[in-house]
């Protein structure tokens, strides 16, 4: 053999034999400690789950798609979305029932934009829950983190299982927000028609969190792109509120927007904002984050935090309500969880 064949066959074969040494002694290892990182959930306690057995279909708007997933997976993006990774346990288990008692009522009773896409729920949170998939999650906070809250929110919605809250014999409308402005809204400001079981409730920890403010500034051509609008200035901007401070619309000239709209439009954290033109800027204040209608989850993680148990922090926001099981209302549209 020839010296260069020679040294050829000697560096290949160099380079098979730490390839073999990756694959049986370094990948091993690595997974080993990937493992170590954080405790793993219990992947056949979450598939046999009832909740796993239950799909709900959920409308993407980014891709028109209908998805179909199980109920488990639904909570669990909501959760991830909507909840603080160190939120106390008791919490996750208050919002995790809130969470499948939202979803079960809209597979009773879908709204109207769900229904003409034939899903029972969409992933717009201007019209229903806000979603987060563990891979965006992961993304937003790292791997390690991420994997921790999902461990969690996963035992939560686990111990929870089947749970729902009902008023009347019938699921309840569940809302829920990160944060309140300082008390949550009655649905007869909200939605305009008296509920029982959503009233105005004071949220103090709420009222003192620095979380509860947040801003947001806008050039007017930036404002005219997210709106699809051709505004020339500011001064004409005009909110129309109600009783207790939230925008009901806004309107410039002959444009209109609901304030839900015009807030989702923008990416302000909720309908509750004013706002201060400067030069060629718009400044908006919003206060808390979400609809501020059912629980705040902030103020469930502070009154957890104090020992307040799951069932507890449910009736403190939804008074008069029931936990009950799910199966006998699955059951009425066809699904079941058995």
């Amino acid at each position: 053999m020839s010296q260069p064949h020679a040294l050829r066959g000697i560096l290949q074969f160099g380079v098979r034999l730490a390839l073999a040494f990756a694959a049986i002694v370094l990948l091993p290892v690595g997974i080993a400690r990937a493992l170590q990182r954080t405790p793993m959930p219990d992947v056949s306690a979450w598939i046999a789950q009832r909740d796993a057995r239950i799909q709900v279909r959920v409308f993407d708007g980014q891709t028109g798609d209908v998805r179909p997933m199980p109920l488990n997976t639904y909570v669990l993006d909501v959760l991830l979305a909507n909840c603080d990774p160190n939120a106390p346990m008791a919490s996750l288990e208050a919002a995790s029932i809130a969470v499948r008692t939202y979803a079960v009522r809209a597979m009773l009773h879908p709204s109207v934009q769900a229904r003409r896409e034939h899903a029972a729920l969409t992933d717009n949170p201007s019209l229903d829950l806000a979603m987060e998939t563990e891979h965006e999650l992961e993304l937003s906070i790292g791997s390690q983190s991420a994997l921790a809250f999902i461990a969690r929110a996963q035992a939560a919605i686990e111990a929870t299982d089947g749970k729902i809250l009902t008023y009347g014999g019938q699921p309840i409308l569940a809302f829920l927000c990160q944060i309140s402005t300082g008390r949550t809204r009655s649905a007869e400001i909200a939605l305009g028609s008296p509920v029982p079981y959503l009233r105005s409730t004071p949220c103090p920890d709420d009222a003192t969190s620095p979380a509860r403010v947040s801003t947001i500034t806008y050039t007017l051509g930036a404002l005219n792109q997210a709106l699809s609008a051709h505004l020339s200035g500011f001064s004409g901007l005009r909110a129309i509120r109600s009783s207790d401070g939230f925008v009901q619309a806004v309107k410039a000239g002959g444009a209109v927007w609901s304030g839900p709209a015009f807030a989702a439009d923008l990416g302000l954290a909720s309908d509750d904002f004013t706002w201060v033109a400067r030069g060629d800027r718009l400044t908006f204040s919003c206060y808390g984050r979400g609809s501020d209608l059912g629980m705040s989850l902030h103020e469930a993680d502070v009154l957890a935090e104090r020992g307040m148990s799951f069932a507890a922090i449910l009736a403190h926001f939804y008074p008069g309500t029931r936990l009950e099981d799910m199966q006998p209302f699955v059951q009425s549209v066809g699904i079941s969880g058995n």
